[in-house]
C-alpha cells in the first residue's frame, strides 16, 4: 500500500467495512475485518489542522471496526480498535458510521444496476476499426481482415455498421477486381509468413487475424504452417501454439476437416503428456490450445475418436491435472475435459446407456446444434435438459461399470472453487456449464450483450462455480479490450461487481470472489492510463494480501468516478 495516499487507504478500509457488514457468512466477514484492520494500521494521518477531517474519518472507521468485531465475538480486538479511535480524538459529532462517509461517493462497481448492465447489443469489436473511403488504400492487416469480413458477409445488418463501413461495402461490392485484389493481398501475407523463419509473436498475431476471411485452400495452407511449426520444433513454440489456437477459432464453417483436427489433437496430446515436468505455464497454454481444438471438433461433429490412443490417455492425463494447486490450470483442464466429452470415442456401450436417460442426449444435441446459428431460447432449453438429465447419471455409469465420483447438482452453491471444479471435473459426465460458456462466447462475438446477460443470469448452471469462473474470465477480457466501447467495458466491470457483491443471486463462492479480485488487479495493472481514459474513472485503491492464509479473501477494489 506504499504507493497509495492515506486518503486512498482510508477509502479502501471503509469499503472493506461496508462489505463486512453486508456479508452473511461470519467467517468471511471476519476475514474482511482482518483486512480492514491491516489497512487502517497503514493510515498515518497528519496532526495538522488541515487534516482534521481525515483524522475524524479514520477514528470513525476504527470505531465502526470495533462494533463489527464486537458482533463477531472478538471483544478483545474490538477494545483495541475503540482505543485507537479515542486516541485520534473521536467525538460524538464526528462519530458517524464509516460506511456512511462513503455512501455518497458511488463506486463504479455499484453505480450500474444489473438491469442497466449490458442493456442493449453493441457493435462487435471486429467492426469498430476505421474503414477506408471507397478509393483509399488499406493501412494495416486488421483493416484488411475487417474489409474482407464485410465482403464475405454482405447480409450484415446495416444498423450495426458505421456509415463509412457501409459506404465502403456498397462501393466495393460493385468492383470484382478490387475484391480479388484484397483476397490476393491476404494470400500474399500468408505466403510472407511461411517464408519468415523466426515467426515471432507480432508476425503470428498479424497473420492469425486473417484466418476467418481466407479462401479455403489458403486457410488450410496456413493451418499446416502452424501444425508443422509445432510438430518440427524441438522446444515448444508458444507463439505458434497461440497462433494455431487463434486460427482454429477463426475457421469458417466446413474449413476444418475431421482428419485435420484429429492430427492436431494427437500432436498437442503428445506434447502435453511430454511436459509433465514442465511448469504449469507450459501445461496451461497447451491445455488452452487443446480446448480450442476440441471445441472445433465438437462443433464439426467429429466422432469415433480413437479410444486407446487418444481419448483414454488424454482423459487420464487431464484427470491428473485436477490435483494441481493452480486454480487457473484446474479450470482450463476441467474445460478441456468437458470439451472432450462432446467428441465421442469409438466405443459405444456407454453412449447407448446414456441415450436411455433421454434428457442428456436431447439437451446436448440441442445445445451443439445451436452454437453456430444461435437460438437463445432453444439453447436454454437444451441446458435445462442436460441439467435435469444429470439425475440419471448414476444409473448410466453403473450400467457402464464406470466409477461414479460423487456428482452433485450444478445449481448447488457454497463449495470451494477448486473442490467444485475437481468434482465437476468428475470424469465420464457431461456438464451444462461447458455448453453455457460456449454459448456465451458465440453471443459475445456477435455483440449480443443483452442476450449474453440473459444467458448468464438464467442458465440452470448459473451458480456453478466453474460457470462463474468462466463468465468472470470473459468479463475481464471485455474490460481489458479497448476495441469494445467505453460503456461496454464499464458494464463488464459492473457485472463483475454484481457477481462479487450479490450473494443472494450468485451464492457465496469465496474463490470466485478471489478470482474477481485477481481480474480487477490485472485491469489495474494495464500499462499507461488506458483504464482511466476508457472508463472515465480511476482505480483509487486495489490491495491484495495473503498474510497467514493463502486462501483467504483479503481484498476489495474500490473504484471512484472522476469528479
Amino acid at each position: 500500500m506504499s504507493s497509495t495516499t492515506p486518503s486512498q487507504k482510508l477509502k479502501l478500509a471503509t469499503t472493506l467495512l461496508e462489505s463486512a457488514q453486508k456479508t452473511k457468512d461470519p467467517k468471511i466477514a471476519l476475514m474482511i475485518c482482518d483486512d480492514a484492520e491491516a489497512t487502517l494500521s497503514r493510515v498515518k494521518p497528519s496532526k495538522s489542522d488541515e487534516d482534521q477531517t481525515q483524522r475524524e474519518e479514520t477514528a470513525a472507521a476504527y470505531s465502526e471496526l470495533g462494533k463489527l468485531l464486537d458482533g463477531l465475538g472478538q471483544s478483545d480486538r474490538a477494545r483495541i480498535n475503540y482505543k485507537a479511535a479515542a486516541k485520534l480524538g473521536l467525538n460524538k459529532e464526528s462519530s458517524i458510521s464509516a460506511t456512511d462517509s462513503v455512501a455518497a461517493e458511488p463506486s463504479s462497481l455499484s453505480s450500474l444496476t444489473l438491469q442497466q448492465i449490458f442493456a442493449e447489443n453493441v457493435h462487435p469489436p471486429n467492426i469498430v476499426l476505421k474503414f477506408p473511403e471507397a478509393d483509399e488504400r488499406l493501412v494495416d492487416t486488421s483493416q484488411l481482415a475487417c474489409c474482407l469480413s464485410l465482403l464475405q458477409d454482405s447480409n450484415s445488418p446495416n444498423n450495426i455498421l458505421e456509415p463509412v463501413a457501409r459506404n465502403w461495402l456498397l462501393a466495393t461490392e460493385k468492383h470484382t477486381e478490387e475484391q480479388e485484389r484484397l483476397e490476393m493481398l491476404a494470400t500474399d501475407i500468408v505466403r510472407a509468413f511461411s517464408r519468415d523463419e523466426l515467426k515471432d509473436a507480432k508476425a503470428v498475431a498479424e497473420v492469425a487475424q486473417l484466418a476467418s476471411v481466407l479462401k479455403k485452400d489458403t486457410f488450410r495452407y496456413l493451418l499446416a504452417q502452424f501444425y508443422d511449426g509445432i510438430d518440427q520444433s524441438s522446444l515448444l513454440d508458444f507463439n505458434q501454439l497461440e497462433g494455431l489456437a487463434e486460427v482454429i477459432q477463426g475457421a469458417a464453417r466446413n474449413y476444418l476437416d475431421a482428419d485435420d483436427l484429429v492430427k492436431i489433437l494427437r500432436i498437442l496430446s503428445t506434447r502435453l503428456r511430454d511436459t509433465h515436468r514442465q511448469s504449469s505455464h507450459h501445461i496451461y497454454h497447451l491445455t488452452l490450445a487443446m480446448s480450442h481444438v476440441l471445441d472445433a471438433m465438437a462443433d464439426t461433429g467429429v466422432k469415433d475418436l480413437d479410444r486407446e490412443q487418444l481419448h483414454e490417455p488424454l482423459s487420464a492425463y487431464l484427470d491428473g491435472l485436477r490435483g494441481s494447486s493452480d486454480p487457473y490450470l484446474v479450470f482450463q483442464a476441467a474445460y478441456c475435459y468437458q470439451a472432450l466429452q462432446y467428441v465421442p470415442d469409438n466405443e459405444t456401450p456407454w453412449q447407448a446407456a446414456m441415450r436411455r436417460t433421454g434428457k442428456v442426449i436431447q439437451g446436448v444435441s440441442r445445445v451443439v446444434g445451436s452454437v453456430k446459428a444461435f437460438d437463445l431460447n432453444g439453447f436454454m432449453e437444451g441446458l435445462g435438459s442436460i441439467q435435469q438429465g444429470l439425475t440419471g447419471v448414476t444409473e448410466v455409469f453403473q450400467m457402464a461399470k464406470t466409477a461414479y465420483k460423487g456428482v452433485t447438482s450444478l445449481a448447488e452453491s457454497g463449495q470451494d472453487l477448486l473442490d467444485c471444479l475437481k468434482e465437476g471435473f468428475s470424469f465420464d459426465c457431461k456438464r451444462a456449464w461447458y455448453s453455457a460458456l460456449r454459448g456465451s462466447e458465440t453471443l459475445l462475438r456477435g455483440g449480443q450483450l443483452a442476450e449474453f446477460k440473459k444467458l448468464v443470469c438464467e442458465a440452470p448452471c448459473r451458480r456453478d462455480p466453474a460457470f462463474q469462473w468462466g463468465v468472470c474470465q470473459r468479463l475481464g477480457e471485455i474490460a481489458a479490450n479497448q476495441a469494445w466501447d467505453a460503456d461496454t467495458r464499464r458494464s463488464a466491470v459492473a457485472f463483475l461487481g454484481d457477481i462479487y457483491q450479490d450473494d443472494t443471486v450468485w451464492g457465496q463462492q469465496a474463490n470466485v470472489k478471489q478470482w474477481i479480485i485477481d481480474i480487477l488487479m490485472q485491469l489495474a495493472a494495464l500499462p499507461g492510463s488506458a483504464m482511466e481514459c476508457t472508463f472515465e474513472g480511476k482505480i483509487d485503491a486495489l490491495y491484495l494480501t495473503t498474510e497467514g492464509d493463502a486462501d483467504k479473501l483479503t481484498a476489495y477494489a474500490y473504484f471512484e468516478h472522476i469528479s
